[in-house]
């Protein structure tokens, strides 16, 4: 059968939407089946699946975990692009870093560390790390720093770990930065410098573990256009493994079309999708 010609019903959708949400948290409402149904029919054309029931009961019984990478590579959106919401980048190196080398615990701390949670393809991550090296070296500190990028597909952590983005991406960053820690490696390409990669880790994570595998906490959190896709319940139990993951006066970012709620005891609110570590 032409994978053209199946139509995923509304049990199939419902049996798919639950899978995903148990597995990585991401609540599809019944807006989605239209979406998933057209990005997973290509799928079920190269695997030889003739119906979406047959490919769902490969997911749930491929014990390699092959099946779910597929699945979330295709489901999740992989949007980002370098200086997304550049306020929050702003507000980071202006006052945020700065902010926290005045504080008593820059003089006991060894380095600055920043979670890039929901990386995707590494823009972001590339980002801070230019961001906290330049307010550092404004500040004249020594302080030394490290990024650690998370995401929850193979796929675009892949292209993360390369750092090679097309021209067309790049020449959206000042001018400055891109002379400064990008070069070209091609007319249409061009590669993050080592100085900056060699301060990010990449690491696939799925943020609905029970437990996050870290040893130590982070001073900024950055956790931006992730949340939409959960719902109440999920946005809570992950607003709660950031606080406790966060050094005390450390900070959250957030998208901007997202929100904890003024009134959300574990975060007390900055400015529009900045959030300041409560005490609880």
């Amino acid at each position: 059968m032409l994978a053209n010609t199946i139509t995923l019903s509304p049990s199939e959708y419902r049996k798919i939407a639950t899978l995903v949400y148990e597995r990585f948290g991401i609540a599809l409402g019944e807006n989605k089946e239209s979406l998933v149904n057209n990005r997973l029919r290509k799928v079920l054309e190269e695997k030889g699946f003739d119906s979406f029931d047959a490919f769902y009961n490969h997911l749930v019984n491929d014990r390699t975990g092959n099946a779910l990478d597929i699945l979330i590579n295709k489901i999740s959106t992989n949007l980002t692009f370098f200086g997304r919401e550049a306020e929050h980048f702003n507000f980071l190196g202006e006052r945020v870093i700065p902010e926290y080398l005045k504080s008593t615990d820059a003089s006991s701390d060894k380095k600055i560390r920043v979670w890039c949670a929901g990386c995707s393809t590494g823009e972001e991550a590339y980002t801070l790390s230019i961001v906290v090296k330049e307010a550092l070296q404004k500040a004249r500190s020594t302080l030394d720093y490290a990024v650690l990028a998370t995401d929850i597909s193979g796929k675009a952590l892949a292209v993360a770990e390369k750092g090679m983005y097309k021209a067309e991406n790049v020449n959206k960053l000042d001018d400055g930065w891109r002379k400064k820690y990008y070069e070209p490696v091609a007319s249409d390409q061009y590669r993050v410098r080592n100085e900056i990669r060699n301060k990010v880790l990449f690491r696939r994570l799925n943020l609905m573990r029970p437990q996050f595998p870290f040893k130590n906490k982070f001073h900024v959190i950055f956790c931006r256009n992730v949340m939409i896709y959960f719902d109440q319940e999920t946005r809570a139990q992950l607003t709660r493994k950031f606080h406790d993951f966060l050094k005390d006066d450390g900070y959250l970012f957030i998208g901007h079309s997202e929100s904890l709620g003024r009134d959300n005891r574990y975060f007390s609110y900055v400015k529009p999708a900045v959030y300041k570590k409560a005490v609880v």
